[in-house]
């Protein structure tokens, strides 16, 4: 796909957004004490950060992403090639900025993955939402909902547990908490990502999305570098 194209699609994931669906997740918890960059634990039966790779390590990418949203699918590849590549030195940090004024089942889908992750299968889901995105991104809801107790299913999740889950409160805060911090960085469009609290520019984001994401990886390895480590070779 050439970039033109690829713009456009970029472009569908931030038209639509407005202050609408950022606000009103501000409003559902208090994130006044939370830091943005830095990874967010579970406590007190809350969820924390979905987290890929090394969880303590001095360099951490935060991406605030949308399942519907193409851009993020056209992304996935490259993103998931960059953390198994970078996973003993770097923490990856998914982040939910369900896009729900234009993408109808990007709020369905962020509940799937948190649901999924009550089982210790975030990633794995996540992965398929994104592998299988056609499959289900156009659906109504009541056929999403038999699309995703499949993906359960071929996980091998307690379907009951599951399906609790989806409906609890805990996933529903974390899902808004996720919202409210990217509020908080002034995310409007899906993907974003930060290498730390640097937000990473349109330019590198749409590397990432046609390319091989090459200049994200140099400002991985920018930071490495700057944290006293010595990036992987690639």
């Amino acid at each position: 796909m050439n970039r033109t194209a690829w713009i456009i699609i970029a472009a569908a994931c931030v038209l639509g957004l407005g202050a609408l669906v950022v606000s009103s997740k501000k409003d559902d918890v208090n994130i006044d004490a939370l830091n943005p960059s830095s990874i967010i634990l579970s406590e007190n039966g809350s969820i924390g950060d979905r987290v890929f790779g090394n969880a303590n390590a001095k360099v951490i990418v935060f991406e605030y992403a949308d399942f519907q949203c193409p851009g993020c699918a056209g992304a996935f590849t490259n993103t998931s090639a960059i953390q198994k590549l970078y996973k003993d030195q770097v923490a990856f940090v998914f982040r939910h900025f369900p896009l729900t004024t234009i993408h109808p089942n990007a709020l369905a889908s962020a509940t799937v993955a948190e649901a999924a992750g009550q089982q210790g299968k975030f990633w794995e889901m996540h992965d398929l939402l994104f592998e299988q995105r056609e499959g289900w991104v156009n659906l109504s809801a009541d056929q999403r909902g038999q699309v995703f107790l499949g993906y359960a299913t071929q996980l091998g999740l307690d379907i009951t547990q599951f399906k609790t889950d989806q409906a609890s409160k805990v996933v529903s805060e974390k899902i808004s908490r996720d919202q409210a911090l990217g509020g908080k960085v002034n995310v409007n469009s899906t993907p974003s990502l930060f290498v730390g609290s640097t937000k990473v520019n349109d330019e590198i984001v749409n590397d990432v999305i046609q390319n091989k994401g090459e200049k994200l990886m140099d400002m991985i390895d920018a930071a490495l570098k700057a944290a006293g480590e010595t990036p992987p070779i690639r």
